[in-house]
């Protein structure tokens, strides 16, 4: 059984008890995932008690090389940290991991202006045969979105593309979890399943737009290259439990 990949955002990564409860269903069904996440609300607490800058260029963190210790041990610290905290109360034995780790992902530095900032292009299958044989030995990986260039340097990537990156590289389902039921109707329902042209004719009718314009194409362009099923859910969904232990994705799914 290929693992889930499931993306935390900032929203997801906070809700403790929604997690727990997750991770408990996941582990008493003995269902493998993998989990990814950011942490920009920490590294922007951080950054803010220490008076540094905390700047952006079209949404992106301005990453400098002086900053990357601190931005890389609030992802791959205390975010991982707390994570693995609650897998192990789960009764899961969590592996932490950054994106390059195992070469899972290799690093692609994007603009110079953004300093320390890159995407995350999908690894060797060699590194995906090692992360389903740790997961196969019991662990539950758990990935932050920082990553290490064969210089050693260290890089801040965006969560969103650690997880599409992992996901290509297994062919594995991906489920962005974050606050967000899934995209609506125009009666404000939850539509279960999109099409790429069902989703471009939403999009031109206005029914979605503004942020989950963004969502969905990002969805849809990972469900085009994994081949697999990509879910926008909400962690606060009660049947996302449900959902997943009986062989569904939750929220709104953008078939392959």
């Amino acid at each position: 059984m290929l693992p889930l990949v499931i993306k935390l955002s900032g929203k997801a990564l906070a809700a403790e008890n929604e997690l727990l409860t997750l991770f408990k269903a996941l582990q008493e069904a003995r269902r493998p995932f993998i989990l990814v996440h950011g942490g920009g609300v920490e590294v922007d607490r951080l950054m803010t008690d220490l008076k540094r800058d905390v700047k952006r260029i079209d949404g992106l963190r301005v990453s400098p090389a002086e900053d990357m210790p601190l931005i890389a041990g609030a992802l791959a610290g205390t975010c991982s940290l707390m994570l693995r905290g609650l897998a192990v109360k789960a009764g899961l034995t969590p592996l932490g991991l950054v994106a390059t780790d195992l070469n899972l992902s290799v690093v692609r530095p994007q603009d110079a202006r953004l300093g320390r900032v890159a995407k995350a292009a999908p690894g060797t299958e060699t590194a995906a045969r090692r992360l389903l044989a740790l997961m196969e030995a019991g662990l539950t990986p758990v990935m932050s979105s920082v990553g290490i260039d064969d210089e050693g340097r260290l890089w801040n990537i965006n969560a969103d593309d650690v997880a599409l990156a992992v996901a290509l590289l297994l062919k594995a389902p991906l489920i962005f979890l974050s606050d967000v039921r899934g995209v609506l109707n125009a009666d404000k329902a939850l539509i279960r399943e999109l099409t790429p042209h069902a989703a471009q004719k939403l999009i031109a009718e206005g029914i979605i737009s503004g942020g989950m314009t963004v969502k969905v194409n990002a969805a849809l362009a990972a469900a085009a290259a994994t081949k697999a099923p990509v879910a926008v859910a909400s962690v606060f969904d009660e049947t996302l439990t449900h959902c997943l232990l009986s062989g569904k994705l939750p929220g709104t799914v953008f078939a392959a």
